[in-house]
């Protein structure tokens, strides 16, 4: 579990860019991850750029249908978007 290394910003920047999910702006960001026009997990983010909770990440991961150690390797990047859409479908 790499919650130490990364912020709040880090990860919906890799949500925007790597899996392509648009964020609506509230007290916290959420959005949708979309495939084949579909619905598939919706993601929470708190604003801000503090460090993660140990709980926060875990509950990242679980949105996004990822075990701890894939939404590691989404951070940093080996995880792509196609080899998401196939965990997720």
């Amino acid at each position: 579990m790499k919650n130490a290394q990364y912020n709040s910003k880090d990860v919906k920047n890799t949500c925007e860019s790597k899996l392509r999910i648009n964020f609506r702006d509230g007290k916290e960001y959420n959005g949708w991850f979309e495939y084949s026009g579909r619905k598939i997990c919706r993601i929470t983010i708190p604003k801000g750029r503090k460090f993660l909770p140990k709980g926060t990440y875990s509950s990242m991961a679980r949105q996004l249908k990822l075990t701890v150690n894939q939404f590691d390797e989404l951070l940093d990047c080996p995880l792509t978007f196609d080899r998401y859409a196939k965990i997720v479908s």
